[in-house]
């Protein structure tokens, strides 16, 4: 997704952290899912948005790589973000929900009662996404946790789908309701092969019962892009004007 250019550098330190979890200077931004060919939103994706004691916001991406530096603190910031999500999310749509498998596993493996799960299971129409995974340890628990949601009802989504830097798991491709395509595509699919595997990924969906989303969409270029590949949905700032935001903690 788009970058904004108005976030602040994070210091890097656990005092600054531990003020930042204490004080809950937490957010979330509601993004829309929007249907290709009818133009309505179907759904919200919740984004975790941190913030500095002045109020100026913070990339999430530095605070989750400090917090993966202990996963229970970790833990705890994603069960008190899960419940914040929940708390403001629009009426009526279904909710779309990172889980950090990392902070999963610290509540327990899909064999015991889960914290985050039990909070999540009090609630309707949620679809949980799976980020990408970047080492086997990755994939094996996100198979966990995707075949516990699936048992539990929710739906499933594979998040940052080609994203640089990350790797597929087949079996979590085969299982998820939802392919999540990243950014990196509308840029990165100049060369055939690319745009081949673009093209087969789709079709899979297509002919398995998923459905396709593509993220980063900022242009009336990048939509029509999107409608003549095939997708299903999509998400970005080209919809900005729909984003809901709900703070807390500043």
């Amino acid at each position: 997704m788009q970058l904004d250019v108005n976030l602040q550098p994070y210091p890097n330190n656990n005092v600054a952290l531990l003020d930042l979890v204490e004080q809950q200077r937490f957010g979330v931004e509601y993004q829309p899912i929007v249907d290709t060919l009818s133009g309505a939103v179907m759904g919200y994706e919740a984004l975790a948005r941190f913030f500095d004691d002045k109020g100026n916001k913070i990339p999430p991406l530095d605070i989750f790589q400090v917090l993966h530096e202990s996963p229970l603190m970790l833990a705890q910031v994603e069960l008190q973000l899960k419940r914040l999500q929940i708390r403001f999310r629009p009426d009526s749509y279904p909710l779309f929900l990172n889980l950090d498998p990392h902070a999963f596993a610290v509540f327990g493996n899909a064999d015991k009662e889960n914290a985050i799960v039990e909070m999540l299971a009090k609630h309707q129409s949620v679809v949980v996404e799976l980020i990408e995974n970047t080492d086997v340890n990755d994939a094996c628990i996100s198979n966990d946790v995707a075949t516990l949601m699936h048992q539990k009802g929710f739906g499933i989504a594979l998040d940052d789908v080609g994203a640089p830097d990350t790797m597929v798991s087949l079996n979590i491709l085969s299982d998820v309701d939802y392919i999540k395509f990243d950014r990196h595509w509308l840029s990165g699919c100049s060369s055939q092969n690319m745009g081949q595997l673009l093209k087969s990924l789709i079709s899979y969906a297509q002919v398995s019962g998923k459905k396709t989303v593509l993220e980063g969409v900022e242009s009336a270029e990048d939509l029509a892009y999107a409608v003549n590949i095939g997708i299903d949905y999509v998400q970005g700032f080209f919809y900005k004007e729909l984003f809901v935001h709900e703070n807390c903690g500043h």
